[in-house]
Formats: structure tokens, sequence, C-alpha cells
């Protein structure tokens, strides 16, 4: 009966790939199996998709120096002890000790200061400087540049000779650590390739300082 023939419910049409798959392997695939490799498929491009790479764009080329507190306090040691004399001032700074501030990026000292007026009567106290770390990109050298002292704490002076002592004293500093460098790319074994190089980012991270370098 024609019209029994149009209502026969007629399988599935099997796609390129599983056709494909039927020939080299030489079985032939019934209705059910064809569903089933149908959702079998499917799942296996779902799972590919999952797991191609997702394209990001590339990151800086940046290189982590680490310097350590105690490698920083020696170098830093060897700039001092240092005097200045303007009249009728004389003031000396000596034995600093490295100030390192968590997730900061500025770097800080505390010295002993010793200060005399007209050779009159002499004073004892101490000083806080704090500076920013620059980068010479030609020599590979760390300065603590814009050194300023920010408190200074001196016991029975005039608050007259007080100022003149902070300010003689912040001079002396700032042209110090201006000039000397407190550390050299090079000395720890880094490759000298990163010369030219500037300062991303500086922090302070379990009591070490992390200079971040982009590479030029």
């Amino acid at each position: 009966n024609p019209l029994w023939l149009s209502s026969r419910r007629r399988p599935p049409k099997c796609s390129p790939l599983i056709a494909f798959v039927s020939r080299r392997i030489g079985i032939t695939i019934r209705s059910r199996e064809i569903v089933v490799l149908r959702l079998a498929c499917a799942w296996m491009a779902l799972l590919l998709m999952c797991l191609a790479p997702v394209a990001t764009p590339a990151e800086d080329m940046n290189l982590i120096v680490t310097l350590d507190r105690a490698d920083l306090q020696r170098r830093i040691d060897r700039m001092f002890p240092i005097t200045r004399e303007a009249e009728p001032l004389t003031v000396h700074l000596h034995h600093p000790q490295l100030i390192l501030r968590e997730h900061s990026d500025r770097i800080g000292l505390r010295v002993r200061v010793d200060a005399s007026v007209a050779q009159q009567f002499s004073v004892t106290g101490s000083a806080r400087i704090d500076g920013v770390l620059r980068f010479a990109a030609d020599s590979g050298k760390f300065y603590l540049d814009h050194a300023s002292v920010e408190e200074m704490q001196i016991d029975g002076v005039p608050s007259l000779y007080l100022a003149q002592i902070q300010q003689l004293a912040d001079g002396v500093v700032r042209e110090l650590l201006r000039d000397q460098a407190i550390y050299t790319l090079g000395q720890m074994g880094e490759s000298k390739r990163i010369m030219g190089s500037e300062i991303k980012s500086i922090s302070v991270h379990n009591g070490k300082l992390l200079v971040e370098l982009a590479m030029p």
C-alpha cells in the first residue's frame, strides 16, 4: 500500500562523520546506534572546545629583582658616617638602619645624629630619612632619590638650632644618596641583558625589596 509506505517512520540519517566511521570499521549502524553516536560526538565536540587553549595577549617581559634587607643594609653601612659643617653648625650622621615598610614603594633610613653649635654645646638624637628608588638604566645602578629628613628628634636644643640642624642634615643625605648607589645589577648574578630597562613597580614583601623591571 503506497499510503502505508509513506507513513512509515524513516530512520535518521547518518552524519558524514558517523558514515565515515562506519565505512572505516566495516559495520552497519542501526537507527538507535546512530542517535547514541550523535550524542557521543556532540559531547566530544563540547569537551574539545573546553580543552582548547584560550588565546590571551602576551604579557610584558618583566624581571623581578629581589633585594635582601641584610644585603642592602651592608651597602648602606659603607656610606656612613658622614660629617657636614656650616658655621656655626656641625652635623655628624652615623649608624644608619634600613627601613622597609610592607606594601610600600618607599625606602627609609634611621640614622644617629650628633650636632654641635659653634663648639659651645653638643647634642645627640636621631633622624628618619625617606626616599624613592631610582634606576639608572645606563649603569644598572639603584639610587635612593629625593631623600629628605622627614623627622628629627633631638632633646635639649633650641627650636631655632633644631631647624638649622635638620636643614643641614637634609642636604647631606640628599646629596649622598643621590650620588652613591645602594645596589648595582650584576652583583648577585643578574644578567646584563636587562640593562636599559625601567622600573615598573616597587614593593616590600617579607622583609625583601621587590623591584619589577620592564624589559626594553
